[in-house]
């Protein structure tokens, strides 16, 4: 009978998430640069939701701006040299900004005045390079012109207001089109994407792990 209670209240857990959960393709309009101090990027959104956005990354440890190069070799050196990627026809580098390489997770923040409120959290970012060349070699037109960028959403519920109070949830981005660009030239990009959010699930009993355990002896 217990086994039968506790598979009811995960069922209905489930359907409840289900029910509630919002999802939401948006697109994003905006411009940054990593080579700029603050590591930000912000803009508006073209469609899904209204309002603004903001991504940014901690910078706190890289070389200020005022040397470019300085800057961009240390973000190359601690975040791309590493994973070169030689398969034959696919050569690349992959840039990994999260919290294992920053002092800090990467940020996001959606603004919105529709559906209305703040929702925001963590998010890892992917940068891909692909080395045209295939020689191992960074070349100023593979730096400079159209990678790829990638990030993985996940929702801080303690940072939501209005429509995202309370809400759990997570969500990706990605677009073909990524640049460095030497300051103080900024990169415009556009980024589509989906946010899916719930309210976030509740216990119904207090319990410990042993105990639900127990009930499948």
């Amino acid at each position: 009978m217990r086994r039968l209670a506790f598979a009811a209240v995960v069922l209905v857990a489930v359907l409840f998430i289900a029910q509630s959960a919002s999802a939401t393709n948006y697109l994003l309009n905006g411009t940054g640069s990593l080579m700029k101090n603050g590591a930000t990027y912000s803009g508006t959104f073209l469609s899904g939701m209204t309002g603004t956005w903001t991504i940014d990354l901690d910078d706190s440890l890289w070389p200020a701006d005022s040397d470019s190069t300085a800057r961009f070799n240390y973000i190359w050196q601690t975040f791309f040299a590493g994973h070169y990627d030689d398969t034959n026809g696919a050569e690349a580098w992959w840039g990994f900004f999260n919290g294992t390489t920053l002092p800090t997770t990467p940020q996001f923040v959606f603004n919105t005045t529709s559906p209305g409120g703040i929702v925001a959290g963590d998010i890892t970012i992917t940068i891909l390079i692909r080395d045209w060349y295939a020689d191992g070699i960074l070349s100023q037109g593979e730096k400079h012109k159209n990678s790829n960028i990638s990030g993985t959403l996940n929702v801080n519920p303690a940072l939501g207001t209005g429509t995202f109070v309370n809400k759990c949830g997570d969500g990706s981005l990605s677009s073909g089109v990524f640049n460095f660009h030497n300051l103080p030239k900024l990169d415009s990009i556009q980024i589509p994407g989906l946010i899916t959010t719930y309210v976030c699930p509740s216990p119904v009993e207090n319990t410990t792990w042993g105990m639900v355990k127990a009930l499948y002896r």
